[in-house]
């Protein structure tokens, strides 16, 4: 097997930089969603995801994909937002197997509440402090990076 080179200081600084964007900036945003709109990050994600579906319904599996969560946690997060009545649970007509998720008009609405917190949130956090003519292009370099598909399951 090669030597593997280590990172010089441009790639060290830059791999640094964006690990500590990963970490903190989703507990920041969680942070902030929890105090102004009484909501989690993940739960606000799923509500999202469903909102922009086709019928704003989608399978779980499709659903932990797209919000970034394994299986079990947007399966536990689905049967929270149930029990609040934010989303409805139904067997798939298709295969009878699967499980798909919809967003209530009570669900919809609570994304609506939720979104200028959210917006805010983000602003403040990270979009107003990056240069507006290099946004397009950090956008695309993060979307270049290959992470493959799937979760573990926690």
């Amino acid at each position: 097997m090669p030597a593997i080179e280590p990172l010089n200081e441009c790639e060290e600084f830059a791999w640094r930089s964006l690990s500590r964007i990963i970490v903190v900036a989703p507990r920041l945003l969680d942070d902030d969603l929890q105090r102004d709109a009484q909501m989690g990050l993940s739960e606000y994600t799923v509500l999202v995801h469903l909102s922009e579906a086709p019928d704003s319904m989608l399978r779980v599996a499709q659903l932990a994909d797209l919000a970034y969560l394994s299986g079990s946690r947007v399966t536990r997060l689905v049967d929270q937002l149930a029990r609040e009545g934010l989303v409805l649970k139904e067997r798939s007509e298709h295969d009878r197997r699967g499980i798909e998720v919809r967003i209530t008009k009570k669900g919809l609405a609570r994304l609506k509440a939720a979104y200028p917190a959210h917006l805010r949130s983000v602003r403040s956090r990270i979009i107003d402090h990056l240069d507006p003519s290099k946004l397009a292009v950090f956008g695309r370099m993060l979307a270049d990076v290959p992470l493959g598909e799937g979760l573990p399951d926690s």
